[in-house]
């Protein structure tokens, strides 16, 4: 070549490199290493999830086994023969609870409740079938696991149950199953004790707050729950020598009326 600068300026320009990297190529071999650095922790904290979802599923396996072998208030109530009131717990307006607390060596579970007109087969004590009347389903079973006493069997009986709805504001010795116009049967199934209650409808009291109350009783016992006469609240009382548990009833707000509901108090006084 006649020109030695022209010469040397190729020369350089070939050994050098002329293109540059891909910005994107640069990037994803950046975020590659950046994956392999936290790969590591991620996969401990992967772990750690899965574990948590492991110990939640078991514990709720557990708590659905409890339950899985239970009747449902639709059947308690076909073993009783009322059809009618079988139907009425699958309605919309059924409320399904499946809530248990143990107590006094007993496991108290209540399935499920419903109120109405006209959802039972049954009157109860000669009361007309078309008043609004409530039907709760509880099953008691031994805490040690053992089977209740049979009806033919000759325990069957000796301890007895006092199971009623109470209201928020009102004395529950005064007011309860007993004086609603209630009653109750029960039977034992596969070891277990079912016991339908009824009563005068309770949904008109749904704003003010109920429970359902049970009581390892013949009777209502004043020792077993604490009344607050200033907020009219019903609580267990821890000293009680016995089975005493409260359940809160879900009802719905809407069915309540507050002027119906004060009518049919001043009538109980009334009857008392």
């Amino acid at each position: 070549m006649k020109n030695p600068e022209q010469f040397n300026k190729l020369l350089k320009q070939a050994l050098s490199p002329t293109i540059e990297p891909n910005k994107e190529i640069n990037q994803k071999i950046i975020n590659q290493m950046k994956e392999k650095k936290m790969m590591k922790p991620n996969k401990k904290r992967r772990i750690s999830v899965a574990l948590s979802v492991a110990i939640i599923s078991f514990a709720l396996s557990i708590t659905a086994l409890a339950a899985w072998h239970l009747l449902s208030p639709k059947q308690v109530a076909e073993h009783f023969k009322d059809e009618t009131l079988a139907d009425a717990f699958e309605q919309e307006n059924a409320i399904e609870i499946n809530e248990s607390v143990v107590s006094g060596g007993y496991n108290f579970t209540l399935l499920g409740i419903v109120s109405g007109k006209d959802i039972s087969d049954f009157g109860n004590c000669g009361q007309n079938i078309n008043l609004e009347r409530t039907y709760a389903v509880v099953s008691i079973a031994k805490e040690d696991g053992s089977k209740m006493p049979d009806i033919k069997d000759e325990e069957y009986g000796k301890q007895s149950f006092f199971i009623s709805p109470l209201i928020k504001g009102q004395k529950p010795w005064q007011v309860n199953i007993m004086t609603m116009n209630g009653g109750y049967q029960d039977s034992v199934i596969d070891g277990i004790m079912y016991r339908m209650i009824e009563c005068d409808g309770v949904e008109i009291f749904a704003d003010r707050g109920l429970y359902l109350g049970i009581i390892s009783s013949t009777f209502y016992d004043v020792n077993a729950f604490n009344y607050n006469d200033e907020t009219g609240e019903i609580s267990v009382n821890d000293g009680y020598q016995g089975a005493n548990v409260l359940f809160d009833l879900p009802l719905d707000i809407t069915k309540a009326d507050y002027v119906k509901a004060e009518k049919y108090l001043e009538e109980m006084w009334e009857d008392e």
